[in-house]
């Protein structure tokens, strides 16, 4: 079994994931990186879907025309450990440093890696761009449980996943999967968002149900922490389009005040995970009882 990796220089690498896609996951990846560095913490965020990138539009940064010649040129060949000179340079938005393959593409092109190249990939990215130090770095994953989420559960050193899903059951079903993916490769599963909660109606500001809420109990599921509920607010999507996160644009509202408590729950499950981690591996072994000699066991022995 290969050995797990630690990234030189990064206090807690995170993965936000799905079993799904809909369910605002890069949404939350985005408005959680900008909440955790308000809060005073270094942080840096990669985009890993590189199938459909959207972290770049999300915070305002556009690349319209395609990669030359229409093709894309993607970091696979190089190996991990870069001389600094070499790395590729994150942006910065919001306090945050961002990478993502759609740097490297057209908005509009589409890049089709083969799904074990896409492990790869999303591996080199994280070896290949000049972090610098970090408090935190979060991987925005694409939905499903397989490329890359296969190659970072068994390749890197992961501190915590965070799960996003909506209210209705057909995405708890799927988050469903992807906790087990997690727990079967022994990445701390920090706990679940729950997106959509709800529609901020933009006329009278009443919570308006959108989705039906499942019925049916999800015993993994509904045991894990949740570190928020996020209101669905047509303001905030319009803001994310235009490359503004909802705590930039609009930090007093209730969505970006939900984002706000739901980094602040990260941090502290994060904590309590660590916590939990160091006093197992610091337990003493219990020492075993020597057995006693049963009385006869002499005789027994000397007839045999």
């Amino acid at each position: 079994m290969r050995q797990t990796k630690r990234l030189e220089h990064i206090g807690a690498l995170l993965v936000v994931g799905s079993g799904k896609g809909g369910v605002g996951k890069s949404t939350v990846s985005v408005n959680l990186a900008v909440a955790l560095a308000r809060q005073g913490h270094s942080v840096g965020l990669l985009d890993g879907d590189a199938y459909g990138p959207s972290i770049p539009m999300m915070l305002g940064v556009r690349k319209r025309t395609p990669g030359k010649e229409g093709q894309a040129y993607l970091p696979l060949a190089e190996r991990q450990e870069l001389p600094i000179e070499k790395k590729l340079k994150p942006l910065l938005r919001y306090g945050i440093k961002i990478m993502s393959v759609g740097f490297f593409i057209g908005e509009e092109q589409a890049v089709a890696p083969m799904p074990d190249a896409l492990g790869l990939l999303i591996r080199q990215l994280l070896y290949s761009v000049d972090w610098g130090a970090l408090d935190y770095l979060i991987i925005d994953l694409p939905p499903g449980t397989s490329e890359p989420q296969a190659t970072l559960c068994r390749e890197i050193s992961l501190d915590g996943a965070v799960l996003v899903t909506t209210p209705q059951d057909i995405a708890r079903i799927d988050t469903s999967k992807a906790l087990a993916m997690f727990q079967a490769a022994k990445v701390p599963v920090l706990g679940v968002v729950q997106n959509m909660d709800g529609l901020l109606c933009p006329h009278c500001g009443e919570q308006v149900e959108i989705f039906p809420r499942s019925q049916e109990a999800r015993v993994l599921l509904d045991d894990l922490t949740l570190l928020g509920r996020i209101p669905l607010d047509p303001a905030a999507v319009v803001s994310g389009d235009k490359g503004y996160p909802i705590i930039v644009s609009m930090p007093d509202s209730p969505v970006a005040r939900a984002f706000i408590d739901a980094a602040e729950q990260v941090t502290v499950a994060l904590a309590a995970k660590r916590a939990e981690h160091s006093a197992s591996s610091t337990e003493p072994a219990v020492e075993q009882p020597e057995e006693q000699e049963r009385p006869g066991d002499d005789e027994a022995a000397e007839e045999r």
